[in-house]
């Protein structure tokens, strides 16, 4: 189970998990209470005057005349306080459907894919996922951090890579045809057999990518952008094969 621990994101949030929840709660009420009390006491508003306006009076009666308004802003306060719980059990959750998912060796399973994309939106890595033989067609990943991630035989047609790190990641017989890799980060990978045909590879880093049989007809990308990647049998965007590496595929093997 890839179980990120997760940190509150805004520092209001951040100040108020590092303060008690009774202390938090009890600061508010005894707050609430002075407020309700000056607001209802004409002694007080006539010492006050100069300083509130009357229709601050009133608006001040107005949200504190019940016991409700005290009840909401502790609710919020509360609320607030178990959000990274909260969180956090819902990428617990998240990465028990991909693991499950995974273990079955299911290729169709819309709750990964839905919970791949949550996680990503949340901003939490998806190092070492493992997702071989997935049906990921048209997932939106941009800027993902998939480095050593297993795809192997993965349907990613149409996937959104945009500057995904794919470092180091088993991409092999992968179907990426009209994908979006653009500005992502494959150094390393092994994209054996793999289908990148129509496929967005501008900016790419491919230094020691293993591009052996690939298949890249029609792909977006230059030959010279290729230079650091191994090449042999690959049939290029133009339908040239390519060979220029095959001895030290031999050695790979």
């Amino acid at each position: 189970m890839k179980w990120r621990a997760t940190r509150p994101d805004h520092p209001v949030e951040r100040w108020m998990q590092s303060v008690p929840t009774w202390l938090v709660a009890t600061l508010a009420i005894i707050a609430l209470l002075t407020l309700k009390v000056l607001a209802a006491a004409p002694e007080i508003q006539q010492e006050l005057a100069p300083q509130i306006k009357e229709q601050h009076w009133q608006v001040l009666s107005t949200l504190l005349s019940d016991v409700e308004s005290i009840a909401a802003v502790i609710a919020v306060i509360l609320y607030i306080k178990g959000a990274p719980e909260r969180r956090a059990q819902r990428h617990y959750d998240a990465w028990r459907v991909i693991d499950m998912a995974a273990a079955a060796n299911m290729s169709v399973s819309y709750a990964r894919y839905q919970a791949l994309e949550e996680l990503h939106r949340d901003g939490r890595s998806l190092q070492g996922l493992e997702a071989s033989n997935a049906n990921l067609a048209e997932i939106e990943l941009p800027q993902a951090d998939l480095h050593h991630c297993n795809l192997s035989m993965a349907n990613l047609r149409q996937a959104n890579l945009s500057g995904a790190n794919l470092e180091g990641a088993d991409l092999r017989a992968a179907d990426l045809q009209y994908a979006n890799l653009r500005g992502a980060n494959l150094q390393g990978s092994n994209l054996q057999g793999a289908n990148l045909r129509n496929a967005e590879l501008w900016e790419v880093n491919w230094w020691d990518a293993d591009l052996s049989e690939a298949e890249l007809w029609w792909a977006e990308v230059h030959i010279e952008d290729l230079d650091g990647a191994h090449l042999c049998r690959t049939i290029m965007p133009d339908g040239q094969t390519l060979n220029r590496d095959c001895s030290d595929q031999k050695m790979h093997d």
